[in-house]
């Protein structure tokens, strides 16, 4: 999980950024706006949910193992213990698992 969340860190939230973000308040393509209605009928999805999802676990994985690692490699011998390693990745586990309840329980799935 460490390198795909290096690859969509990297790649794909400065591009969801770029056309969420930039190019559509600036009217060049379109995006979902503001309004609730909109956003329910975007977030029920599975397609749009999975999407959030891997855009918000993935980087967690991977911020977890590198600042894990950047202690390792500063001399912290706790952090390459057991307890540590549960902390970080626990952390990032916890964080995927709100994501999902959160994802699971804001709109429901509508296939149609």
């Amino acid at each position: 999980m460490f390198a795909q969340g290096g690859v969509i860190a990297a790649l794909l939230i400065p591009a969801h950024v770029l056309v969420q973000g930039i190019l559509g308040p600036l009217g060049i393509v379109p995006v979902v706006d503001r309004h609730y209605d909109t956003w329910i009928s975007i977030l029920g999805n599975p397609i749009v949910k999975l999407y959030l999802l891997v855009l918000i676990a993935f980087p967690f994985f991977h911020f977890a193992h590198r600042l894990r690692y950047l202690l390792v490699d500063l001399g912290v011998p706790a952090a390459k213990r057991v307890p540590a390693q549960v902390i970080f990745y626990g952390g990032a586990v916890l964080v995927s698992l709100f994501t999902v309840w959160l994802l699971l329980t804001t709109a429901p799935i509508s296939l149609g």
